[in-house]
């Protein structure tokens, strides 16, 4: 099965070749090249990614290809990539079934060849420049798309998670198994997860009045669990309007915004205090501890006394 890799200037190195690594240490694990790849660029030679480092490429005009995986790695002027002759060739792979992936800025090109059917996977930092070039599409707020034939991707640390869900669709789970051991790889996240650590679009200057008003009274309210209505009335906007405001600005509704919100204040409680999990519970919002700690897990891959516990010194 061979592997297409568009990069272009600036690209993210890590996220690439953590990409690629996995279905590298499948061949490892079974003795035989299953999977190979080749990068390609829209000027062909060397291409120097954000952290220094360059890869070889071909022209991509050189490429005829039919390729099984096609991969998007672009930096953070994304725009910049699209255009002649990579969309001929996308539209190319499209037509034989390829599945398209676009790594954290890639989804920008996905979108704008309209190649995404449903709201992009996109690291925080470009999120907002996304919604403003493609708010059609729209921002799933997730770490990466698990179905479908294009398919986006976070973050370079959810990109392994990615590709063992990839092999889990082709191999078997003694193979997904024997890869992640191979990897010494922590067992995998849900696509669905959300992107943790933090709100999707920091509070900014820039966003509109009733946004950046509901954003703090959300914040001076987060032992509480304020209802979408009531948060729509404050602002002067019916509840479809703020609903909109989110989405467009940071990805999420209101209810997961301000819900993220009080897991990060929580976060915090866990790690630099000595406060009960009740305690940190009621203090954010949360109708029990048990609720509160499968939506702490849910966010943050781990339960709060296992992050209690490795804060600890020693």
């Amino acid at each position: 099965m061979e592997i297409t890799v568009f990069v272009s200037p600036g690209f993210n190195l890590s996220a690439t070749f953590g990409f690629l690594d996995t279905f590298t240490a499948v061949n490892d694990v079974e003795g035989a090249t299953i999977y190979s790849h080749h990068f390609v660029s829209d000027e062909g030679g060397p291409v120097a990614s954000h952290q220094g480092p360059s890869v070889d490429t071909v022209h991509v005009d050189e490429v005829k290809s039919a390729s099984d995986m096609v991969v998007i790695s672009t930096s953070a002027d994304p725009q910049a990539a699209y255009g002649l002759p990579l969309s001929k060739h996308l539209r190319y792979w499209r037509r034989r079934d390829a599945l398209m992936i676009g790594l954290e800025t890639g989804a920008f090109v996905l979108a704008e060849g309209y190649f995404l059917k449903s709201p992009a996977c996109i690291h925080p930092m470009f999120a907002r420049d996304f919604m403003k070039e493609h708010p059609s599409v729209g921002l799933s707020g997730k770490l990466f798309d698990a179905e479908g034939d294009t398919r986006t991707c976070a973050g370079a640390t959810a990109v392994v998670d990615m590709t063992l869900s990839i092999i889990a669709e082709r191999h078997t789970g003694d193979l997904v198994r024997t890869v992640r051991d191979f990897l010494i790889a922590p067992e995998p996240r849900n696509g669905d997860l959300p992107i943790a650590g933090g709100a999707a679009v920091p509070l900014a200057e820039g966003l509109p009045e009733p946004l950046m008003a509901t954003i703090t009274h959300m914040k001076s309210a987060l032992d509480q669990s304020l209802s979408v209505p009531a948060l729509a009335g404050e602002a002067g906007l019916s509840q479809r309007q703020l609903e909109r405001l989110f989405k467009a600005h940071t990805g999420r509704s209101p209810n997961q915004y301000y819900r993220m919100l009080r897991l990060d204040r929580a976060r915090d409680m866990v790690v630099r205090g000595s406060t009960s999990i009740p305690e940190i519970a009621k203090a954010c919002g949360f109708v029990s501890s048990v609720h509160f700690s499968r939506a702490y897990k849910e966010q943050f891959g781990r339960p709060p006394m296992r992050d209690r516990v490795k804060s600890r010194p020693g």
